[in-house]
């Protein structure tokens, strides 16, 4: 295949400027996601306090009530994205969102916050298929990588700003009752919770300013319309190999970051005896630096591997990744003296970065056009509700019913992270044969290029 083919297949995608542009904004609202699911994580014990919760049922409002209701809308919003006006959808989904986070801080018992939760997650199951199938429009595979690193970059620059941001806010408020006009008197978390889900309101209007691209399938145009779900279905029986150990493998190591997200905050207070203000600000400013260069460099390996003509190279930099995540876990376990703690969580973070971009960008790769947005639904679906409904829980039960400890947390933290991150790299080792078969049927050569279609 001759290099003016594989360039003429790349002028079908928008011009660099356009697309850029339009990553640009859906790593803004991908940002403002995990703020909004994120910032809870780190009044968990004056919530816990106020609200008179266990750490399970903590547990079941970060992770079990959210993970839930997303997984439930995911795919019945997948398939309006895979053949409807994907930036509307997806500004339409930021403003519910926003709304269901907001309200998050009018709660003031279990069940109330529960619904809040569960509302979030329900208006959230637009962002990832969205942005994924767009992005897979406005970039060619040789390209994506980039793309993808920016756009899960806002998972940890939403994550780390919600700490920062949140820490920042908590400090200036103070731990004490506020007395709001038409609302009554609120807790200070109540009102950091309504401030960080307001921000929403600014970015749903930006997003229809992405302009929509033509779909594209295999280098060409491809069939604008709804596919029936018995056509899904055959293709994942076909290729049950290739995703199955995809969706396994990479929710697997997604777990770990689930547990994290939820407890590393909490993990400083218990553990090392820090302050809430000083635990936000380190897990923040730590989320907020080392996750989106981790985001980047995943793919940026990522594309590098794939001009030299590795069709598997997100599979081979992800099972990389996972063995940095479980030594980082078991440092933390051992809870050595803080500069190697901090470089332990420092690490898990850098690493654990890599699967956010390098999973949905697999899907990219393996599957048609008017599946994608289904794809990413399925594979979202999976890993919150395995992941996001499990992680937090599972180190919560350690903990509570093992180590009889609050102050063990670490312990707990770093089993789960160990194990699974194992996990993980076997799984998708185990996947790499199966995988590139795959991506040399959806793609062909005049989107591999030479090198990668002779491999």
């Amino acid at each position: 295949m001759s290099t003016s083919n594989v360039t003429e297949s790349e002028a079908l995608y928008p011009p660099p400027r356009a697309a850029w542009f339009a990553c640009t904004i859906l790593f803004l609202g991908c940002a403002l996601a995990f703020m909004d699911r994120g910032v809870i994580s780190l009044f968990i014990i004056p919530i816990q306090r106020d609200l008179h919760l266990s750490d399970t049922q903590i547990s079941l409002l970060v992770g079990f009530a959210f993970a839930a209701f997303n997984a439930l809308f995911g795919l019945p919003v997948a398939r309006w994205i895979d053949g409807g006006p994907r930036k509307t959808i997806a500004a339409i989904g930021i403003a519910v969102w926003s709304l269901a986070a907001s309200s998050c801080g009018l709660a003031t018992n279990f069940w109330q916050l529960f619904i809040g939760r569960v509302a979030l997650g329900a208006g959230e199951a637009s962002v990832t298929p969205a942005g994924v199938s767009l992005l897979a429009d406005l970039f060619p595979p040789k390209r994506r990588g980039r793309a993808m690193g920016l756009f899960y970059a806002g998972t940890f620059v939403g994550g780390g700003c919600a700490l920062v941001l949140g820490g920042f806010l908590w400090r200036s408020l103070g731990d004490r009752l506020m007395a709001l006009p038409l609302v009554g008197p609120l807790h200070s978390w109540q009102v950091v919770l309504i401030l960080v889900g307001s921000l929403g309101f600014i970015v749903a209007p930006l997003t229809l300013l992405i302009p929509e691209p033509r779909r594209l399938d295999g280098g060409g145009p491809a069939v604008v319309g709804g596919v029936p779900l018995a056509a899904v279905a055959r293709y994942y029986k076909t290729h049950a190999r290739t995703l199955a150990g995809h969706n396994v493998g990479f929710c697997l190591q997604n777990f770990a970051l689930h547990a994290g997200a939820a407890w590393l905050p909490t993990l400083l207070v218990r553990t090392a005896g820090w302050s809430i203000a000083q635990a936000g600000a380190t897990i923040g400013l730590m989320t907020l630096v080392l996750g989106p260069i981790g985001a980047a460099t995943a793919g940026a390996l990522a594309d590098a591997l794939a001009i030299r003509g590795r069709t598997d190279g997100k599979l081979i930099v992800c099972i990389g990744s996972a063995g940095m995540c479980a030594a980082a876990a078991t440092v933390i376990a051992i809870n050595p003296i803080p500069s190697l703690l901090i470089a332990a969580l420092g690490a898990f973070m850098f690493f654990g970065a890599f699967s956010l971009p390098l999973g949905p960008g697999a899907l990219q790769e393996i599957m048609p056009n008017a599946m994608r947005g289904q794809a990413t639904a399925v594979y979202v679906a999976v890993t919150n509700l395995v992941g996001g409904g499990l992680a937090a829980t599972t180190v919560a039960l350690l903990t509570d019913f093992v180590f009889h400890d609050k102050a063990k947390l670490n312990l707990s933290f770093g089993l789960v992270g160990v194990v699974v991150c194992i996990l993980a790299a076997l799984t998708l080792t185990a996947t790499l044969r199966a995988f590139r078969t795959t991506v040399r049927e959806r793609l062909g050569p005049a989107q591999l290029g030479p090198a990668a279609a002779a491999a």
